[in-house]
């Protein structure tokens, strides 16, 4: 989903790399060698990864939360062409059974349509806020030349042209770096508000990517 999904795998790697015994460690360095270069070599085509650059603008700890997941989830389904689709459909199904009696049929469908969706996302969170990375904080520090993620001892550092957009709900600040991936920051976290957060954003996300209304 998000960066912080990214940031999951990554972690993942690196924790199982280190459980390696040294009695094999000759034979693993062997047989993946080919296979690290190549993940490099990926990441390297996604972000560039460089330097912090000063010290930081702005630096934050979050912690994300199954309802976090699950407001992140509503807004980008619902902001997206087949989650509206498929709501219209549902709507005009439930009034097509009130309005011009309809077959029950419809307001079976028609509920069905409407009330799958979120439901699906509600318990798609719950389970994804129950992987080891979302019990601990992320921590994010933002500097002239981009945003570092970190948890533990490991650090991703994306920077500013990898900002897809940045847009906010009720309950949270989401920035984008691809078209499924975000950084979620939940407003509970941003004290006393996020008005620290969108000012480092405005000043370096494109004005056509910010999409935030405080």
């Amino acid at each position: 989903m998000e960066n912080q999904q990214d940031f999951v795998e990554e972690k993942r790697t690196y924790e199982n790399e280190n459980d390696k015994t040294d009695s094999n460690q000759e034979e693993y360095d062997e047989t993946n060698s080919d296979e690290t270069t190549k993940n490099q070599d990926e990441l390297s085509e996604e972000y560039t990864y460089e330097t912090p650059e000063g010290d930081p603008l702005y630096e934050i700890d979050v912690q994300i939360k199954a309802s976090d997941l699950f407001d992140y989830s509503l807004r980008h389904s619902y902001t997206s062409l087949g989650g509206l689709l498929s709501t219209i459909v549902g709507i005009l199904m439930i009034y097509a059974y009130f309005a011009k009696n309809a077959s029950p049929l419809y307001l079976i469908f028609g509920i069905i349509v409407v009330f799958y969706i979120p439901i699906n996302l509600f318990l798609m969170s719950r389970q994804q806020a129950m992987q080891e990375t979302f019990q601990k904080p992320l921590r994010y520090a933002f500097y002239e030349n981009g945003m570092e993620v970190s948890q533990d001892d490991i650090k991703e550092m994306i920077g500013w042209d990898y900002i897809v957009k940045a847009v906010a709900t009720s309950k949270s600040i989401i920035v984008y770096t691809g078209k499924n991936r975000a950084s979620i920051f939940p407003r509970r976290d941003l004290q006393p508000d996020a008005t620290a957060l969108i000012r480092v954003l405005s000043t370096h996300v494109d004005p056509k990517k910010m999409k935030i209304k405080q």
